[in-house]
This record gives structure tokens, sequence and C-alpha cells, in this order.
């Protein structure tokens, strides 16, 4: 007698704001953009909000009554932050032959002070939010922050048992940015170093004393 075999395997479901596989146990939410349909991340919602899109279940008018008040929100923000900086900045004049400034952060000459560089970048920038959503669904996360073969550029590897990322911590740009990410830990290549960092709810990394 002829067999049928199951389907266990389904297509990943893809962020179409962040670009992200959702996790299992993670659930898409529906936008539209006139006649198009877009699945996008519960993280990634108010970037949705913000580039035009509906959720769906959403009257047209309570969008635009949504965006508009995360529009001030964020022009308040942003008001509030260039003050900070005018007030902070000291007065000076400028010869007009004067070259301008360039902005360059020192790099911590001791290896602890730029691991805790490292982790003050990463905490300040969105990827926190990313791993928040993964912790809901997985728990606490394996987490190494540690130097590359750049004195300037710091690597942090957060990895669970279903999955793992990678982000480089440029310490002289003040910019965190993923590398990669996979799904089987023997793809990050031997064995993981013990853990040096720990991660909480939020997504927020703190190193270990």
């Amino acid at each position: 007698m002829a067999t049928r075999q199951l389907q266990t395997s389904q297509e990943p479901v893809i962020c179409e704001i962040c670009r992200r596989s959702l996790l299992r146990g993670e659930h898409p939410a529906s936008f539209r953009d006139g006649a198009e349909k877009h699945t996008v991340c519960e993280l990634c919602t108010g970037r949705a909000l913000d580039v035009g899109w509906v959720r769906e279940g959403t009257s047209v008018a309570d969008a635009v009554a949504t965006r508009t008040v995360r529009a001030r929100s964020l022009v308040g923000r942003l008001r509030a932050r260039l003050d900070d900086k005018d007030a902070a900045a000291p007065e000076r004049s400028a010869s007009p032959h004067e070259p301008p400034e360039r902005n360059v952060r020192a790099v911590p000459a001791d290896q602890r002070g730029q691991l805790a560089r490292a982790t003050a970048l990463f905490n300040a920038s969105e990827q926190p939010r990313m791993l928040a959503g993964v912790i809901r669904s997985l728990g606490a996360p394996y987490v190494h922050v540690g130097p590359l073969h750049d004195e300037v550029v710091v690597e942090i590897v957060v990895a669970w048992e279903l999955c793992w990322y990678r982000f480089d911590a440029d310490l002289e740009g003040d910019i965190v940015h993923k590398r990669a990410q996979g799904y089987q830990l023997t793809e990050l290549g031997g064995e993981l170093p013990e853990a040096n960092a720990a991660a909480d709810p939020d997504g927020r990394l703190a190193l270990a004393v």
C-alpha cells in the first residue's frame, strides 16, 4: 500500500522591513500599501507606520492620526537632542582658513575599556529591540564580547540553540552593525569561548564583573 509523506518544512516568514527570518513562536503583522500586502515583525511595526503602511484592521483615519503623533514625538526628541548639543558646545571663533574639525573618538587603550565601549554602543543602537523579540521566544542567550584582529572593532556574539547573531562594534565610528546570522551553532566554527556578558529581557547587554 502506498504511503503518504508528510511535509514538515515550511518556508520561513521574512519581515519586509528588517529582512529578518521570524522564529518559531513569533507572530507577523500584516500591513497594506494600497493594494500591496506586506509582512512585518512586531519589532518593526513602528517603522512600517513611518513609511506610510497601514496595518490591516486599522482605518486610514486612525493610521494618519498615529503617524501624526509619532512624527511630533520624533521631532520633539530631535529638537531636544539638538538643544542639548548646543548647550554643551563651547563657544569658539573659527578662522576662515582653519579646516573643519573632525570628531574622532579615542579608542580605550585597555581591552576591558574596549569591551565596555562596544557594549555601550550596542545598547545605544537599534539592535537590542531585535534581540528582545527573540529573547521573548527563546529565553536568555549566550553572549560573548571580544576583540577582533582590528583593535578598533569588537565582535559581539549572541546565540541560542536555534539561532545566532554576530555584530561588529566600530569603536572609532561609534557604529554597530549585524555582520552575520545563522541557525546552527556549528556555523560559528569551533568551540565557543566562555560567556562573558549577559542580555536582559530588553536585549541590552552587560559585561560580567
